[in-house]
């Protein structure tokens, strides 16, 4: 047992040593109380006749802040942590047993693929390496699933962390891509090296397959547990809470905070930090698609889901990045029963030519559909701009919040003054000769418009439920979350919806 714990050979050791990788043992003692596993699997597999240490895996479960996980983690020094039968078997047991005990997996992921010399049907047979999907899809949305990247995973590996609800990628070590760039080279003619193809930076920021990147293995450790306290152990079990915190920015402040010009910017994390728990913000994917925030937070000790449009980036306007980002956020809070909170400022969907062959309208879709089978508790409050679809996929009054609450710089309409005044009247602006009594004309219509999306008209009207004095936010949200803690709000029966968000 002693031999087997020690890993692959000293060479491979001074290899993962000169990338500056921990040895995996060392590796799990960052994550789990007392500094070791709760209990192994697996120890002796392929360890006598091949003299592989556990296959080049090392699996069990382990306790973070005294709640239960399972885990399985890469020995890079035992043939670069490459899947075989038995490391694969490793891994399918472990998600089986994840499925049957009802408990979040961890994924430190640290391996070159399968091996090539163990191939054959290895990795399409029923009870092997091709099914370590299968149960990925299965796990999705019963229990949280986290991968940790440590060095480039290509093909197979590859997909393990973009199956799981989170992927953490420790920045300019770990990369994955469907190909290797040799693999990449030979198909087709490209040169290209692993950051380029598939580094933490390029997934964070453009592919949005990152939600963290992360500068070491402990802070890789420390984000992944402070991931878990927002999480529940599997999707009925109650979600964690802590002691309530007060904000860090005095919720008094708000009204100072939105500007009176609907299209001045200003930063929305301002607003996040002046209802929530102080210092309990904790943004995902925010280098990617960023005039979207997503993210967990506390609201009087218990989590919610933020979904926020970001004004000072692009005009808080959603583009088919940022409809992908909202979707995927939606609904991994819906299947883990997570409160979602939307803060709407946005002018709608990105319009163009570009966007159009980007799939705005299938992506922007995907947002609302997602929106709109949400039925946790969930509260929908209209900070300034709701112009279009955008109050769509921001679950407005249509998209069955528990309540739509609206600040006094709130404004609902089909589109902008601006935009409308020109669409509608273009032809009768353009016929006024006179400069003065064009603008004089203009201003006009415009006011005329706004009247008819006036605030205080429309809470009057009961399209938005109430009209919150802003610095009282905080304290509305918190009453009419606790109000709905028990909700339930079954959508009507049927297999599945046909739509994939």
């Amino acid at each position: 047992m002693e031999r087997i714990k020690q890993g692959g050979p000293e060479k491979n050791h001074k290899k993962n040593e000169h990338i500056g990788k921990l040895f995996v043992r060392d590796r799990l003692e960052l994550f789990f109380d007392e500094n070791k596993p709760y209990y192994e699997t697996g120890l002796f597999a392929n360890a006598m006749k091949e003299k592989l240490p556990s296959d080049g895996v090392v699996a069990g479960t382990g306790k973070i802040d005294e709640r239960k996980a399972f885990f399985i983690a890469s020995d890079y020094t035992v043939k670069a942590g490459s899947i075989g039968k038995f490391h694969g078997e490793k891994i399918l047991r472990m998600q089986e047993a994840a499925i049957r005990g009802r408990r979040p997996i961890l994924y430190l992921i640290d391996s070159s693929g399968g091996r090539i010399d163990e191939s054959g049907g290895y990795h399409v047979e029923k009870y092997s390496g091709g099914k370590i999907f299968y149960n990925h899809s299965v796990l999705s949305g019963r229990v949280p699933q986290i991968a940790v990247m440590y060095g480039p995973c290509f093909a197979g590996t590859a997909y393990m962390p973009v199956f799981s609800d989170f992927n953490i990628m420790v920045n300019k070590i770990a990369g994955m891509a469907i190909a290797s760039p040799r693999m990449v080279q030979m198909a087709t003619g490209q040169e290209v090296d692993v950051e380029e193809l598939g580094g933490a930076r390029m997934h964070a920021t453009k592919s949005g397959s990152a939600d963290f990147v992360v500068e070491s293995e402990e802070e890789a450790a420390a984000v992944t547990k402070r991931l878990l306290s927002y999480l529940p152990d599997h999707f009925e079990a109650k979600v964690p809470e802590q002691p309530a915190v007060e904000p860090s920015r005095d919720p008094r402040g708000i009204d100072d905070l939105i500007p009176k010009d609907p299209n001045k910017p200003y930063d929305v994390l301002a607003l996040i930090e002046s209802i929530v728990d102080g210092d309990s913000f904790m943004e995902v994917k925010k280098d990617y698609a960023k005039e979207l925030v997503v993210g967990f937070a506390r609201l009087d000790g218990k989590t919610v889901g933020v979904v926020a449009n970001q004004p000072k980036v692009k005009g808080g306007t959603i583009f088919p990045e940022s409809a992908d980002k909202g979707a995927k956020f939606v609904w991994a809070c819906d299947a883990y029963d997570i409160p979602l909170l939307y803060l709407c400022d946005t002018p709608g969907f990105m319009v163009g030519t570009k966007v159009e062959q980007e799939g705005i309208l299938r992506r922007g879709r995907n947002f609302i559909y997602a929106s709109s089978n949400a039925n946790v508790p969930k509260m929908c409050v209209i900070v300034r701009k709701a112009y279009g679809a955008g109050i769509y996929a921001m679950a407005g009054p249509a998209y069955e919040p528990d309540t739509t609450i609206a600040l006094p710089s709130a404004e609902i309409a089909i589109m902008g003054p601006e935009a409308a005044i020109n669409a509608v009247y273009a032809n009768k602006l353009q016929a006024i000769e006179d400069p003065k009594e064009r603008a004089e004309t203009m201003q006009k219509l415009r006011d005329e418009y706004r009247a008819g999306y006036d605030v205080y008209k429309l809470s009057g009207d009961l399209v938005v439920d109430d009209l919150i004095v802003p610095s009282e936010l905080r304290n509305e949200l918190i009453s009419r979350y606790d109000t709905f803690e028990n909700k339930e709000f079954p959508l009507p029966r049927k297999k599945h919806g046909t739509i994939i968000d």
